[in-house]
């Protein structure tokens, strides 16, 4: 196992680092401004009226990352699949976003969600249900990455209804690396489960401690639906104390998994059935052991009847497959600008289903620094370790990645 030693370059930054930085904000992870200011103000009726308490906020998002393993241009030739920080040895324009949001409240029951990205990360959560509309070589950089509207039915003490396209409610991590403890995604939220979905979802708080929310989509990552078949997904959650969380989620629904005759290439997305019935859960855990020192638990298991599984020489056969994968998160507030996180992941996709065909593990040390208001800069180290003796090259099964997220929000 090679250079693994440089594991401690993230705290040695973090040290570094803590000397000139200036105190802004009182929890590193709480980087969204949280009171935006009213796009209008508060009028009698009409369109001011339900345009009233509207919040508009973004931010900007750069990076460079060094990959030991791969070439000057995509990171993502990696064996790792990355929807961002996608090049390698390049100062990237990650992405520039909008959200423009308005929540349900007992006074205003109507609300809604508009998050648009332009730039890179833009190529790699747009989804249309077509071949190729994933390709990272795509010219196109906008997309509309959540648009809904929010309804709380004056039912019981509310129930929350949402019509159409937003973020998947399983895992531990959001699509903006701004809001994770680390810069670069991990391999449970880029590989084991769903980014987005379209369709309707119920949520009901049946106490301030327990909420269930239910949904009705067209599936994995697609406005467009691939079949007939729906899904349907559920999302619970628990908070016995201000100190700790659980969720379980699933989602279960024909994904338009074919089942050939014969073995078919390895990379043909089999997707326009009623076929392939699909499960995944999820489960997240969270606890803030002391006033310092928080822990994230995730893990995900799924099934797909009729999947893809890789049986080598670039070709694959429909048969039921599984995987699963578990991810661990320690985070440590140095100071209350100086955060660091330790992340370890573990992802057993031997049956091929997510096109792996190996286990995988990678750890991630970041150092989350704010430097000014609404100013965060986030040096990485990462190492990615493959089950295939030659995953990246021959007799070449790790890889090592370095470099730094720098965000502004507004």
């Amino acid at each position: 196992m090679k250079n693994l030693y440089k594991w401690g370059l993230a705290g040695i930054l973090c040290s570094a680092m803590a000397g000139f930085t200036t105190p802004i904000f009182a929890q590193v992870l709480d980087v969204v401004p949280e009171e935006a200011a009213p796009v209008m103000p508060a009028e009698e009726s009409g369109l001011v009226n339900l345009l009233k308490d509207m919040k508009v906020s973004g931010f900007v998002d750069t990076n460079y990352f060094y990959n030991d393993e791969a070439p000057s241009g995509q990171n993502n030739l990696s064996p790792l699949n990355f929807i961002g920080e996608n090049e390698n040895h390049s100062l990237t324009f990650e992405s520039f976003a909008l959200f423009v949001d308005k929540a349900v409240t007992d006074e205003s029951p109507i609300g809604w969600q508009l998050h648009t990205y332009f730039g890179e990360k833009a190529k790699r959560i747009t989804f249309l249900g077509e071949p190729g509309t994933s390709d990272p070589d795509r010219d196109d950089i906008f997309t509309v990455a959540t648009a809904n509207v929010s309804w709380k039915a004056p039912i019981g003490s509310g129930i929350t209804f949402r019509f159409g396209k937003f973020y998947t409610w399983i895992g531990a991590e959001l699509v903006e690396n701004i809001n994770n403890p680390n810069y670069q995604h991990g391999i449970l939220y880029n590989n084991a489960i769903p980014f987005t979905h379209t369709g309707i979802s119920a949520s009901y708080d049946f106490t301030d401690k327990v909420s269930l929310s239910l949904y009705g989509v067209n599936g994995w990552d697609s406005f467009v639906d691939n079949n007939s078949s729906k899904s349907f997904g559920w999302y619970l959650t628990y908070k016995p104390t201000e100190k700790a969380f659980v969720s379980l989620g699933g989602i279960h629904g024909a994904e338009g998994w074919d089942n050939p005759k014969g073995p078919i290439p390895v990379n043909v997305q089999r997707r326009s059935t009623n076929g392939g019935l699909t499960h995944l859960f999820d489960v997240v855990a969270t606890y803030q052991l002391t006033e310092k020192l928080s822990f994230i638990l995730n893990g995900d298991w799924g099934q797909a009847q009729d999947a893809a599984m890789d049986i080598g020489n670039g070709l694959a056969l429909g048969n039921t497959g599984h995987w699963w994968g578990v991810a661990g998160y320690a985070l440590y507030d140095f100071t209350n600008w100086i955060q660091g996180v330790v992340r370890y992941e573990y992802f057993d996709d031997t049956d091929g289903v997510r096109f792996f065909d190996q286990t995988i593990w990678e750890v991630t040390l970041t150092c989350n620094i704010k430097m000014r208001e609404n100013l965060l800069f986030r040096p990485e180290y990462r190492f990615n370790h493959y089950s295939d003796p030659d995953a990246i090259g021959v007799h070449d099964s790790s890889e090592n990645i370095y470099g730094i997220g720098i965000e502004y929000l507004f």
